[in-house]
């Protein structure tokens, strides 16, 4: 991922608010239902910001794992999770192409993985190699895939006026079409399925065949 979003993202780290778009909001709210936590699982949240998602999660599973390619960012989720006591959670420094950088992240026996609102800043053959390092992680243990982000069901210059309200900068984010998306599972033994919550904003579900 370019240097520059992990600036962003540090310098923002203090201030960030998780909820300041209402549908980075409703897909983080749909991604947290559809990855149906319990108390056996162990979650991983890739590029999980200030951890929120994961910390609420951790009240329903065994392990919660959070990692981001901002150290600023992992600070923060360091700090939620004491300031709410959760011992069952962890956090790492990590970007999409070297998530285990500083975790093995295979001995973990991850059974699903969560990501809401952070793939949008890959390209799409960032974006296939992403997913594909998902599935080597979480190997045998692993059973589903949940997705929320910036896809486009349709042409997004129709919607250019709701671009801040979606959260998409179009200069620096790199959404995919949700065909493409699918397509990067193809060569994977994953079934999909697709929910619309906007015509620019979906959430993806993977599951292990």
């Amino acid at each position: 991922m370019d240097k520059n979003v992990k600036e962003r993202f540090d310098n923002a780290s203090k201030e960030y608010v998780t909820d300041r778009y209402i549908w980075r909001y409703r897909a983080g709210q749909l991604v947290s239902k559809l990855v149906n936590p319990n108390l056996n699982d162990i979650i991983l949240d890739m590029g999980c910001g200030t951890g929120k998602q994961i910390v609420e999660l951790s009240n329903a599973i065994k392990l919660g794992i959070g990692i981001d390619i901002s150290e600023g960012m992992i600070k923060q989720s360091i700090e939620n999770a004491s300031n709410e006591n959760r011992k069952n959670v962890e956090f790492f420094i990590g970007t999409f192409d070297e998530p285990d950088g500083n975790v093995d992240l295979k001995k973990k026996q991850i059974t699903k993985i969560i990501s809401n609102y952070a793939l949008h800043h890959l390209n799409l053959h960032e974006k296939k190699n992403a997913i594909e390092k998902m599935v080597y992680i979480g190997g045998q243990s692993l059973q589903t895939i949940v997705i929320g982000d910036l896809m486009f069901f349709e042409n997004p210059d129709k919607y250019e006026d709701e671009y801040d309200t979606i959260g998409y900068g179009p200069g620096g984010d790199q959404p995919s079409m949700v065909e493409e998306l699918i397509k990067c599972f193809s060569e994977l033994d994953y079934s999909i399925e697709v929910h619309r919550l906007h015509a620019l904003v979906g959430v993806l579900v993977a599951n292990k065949r």
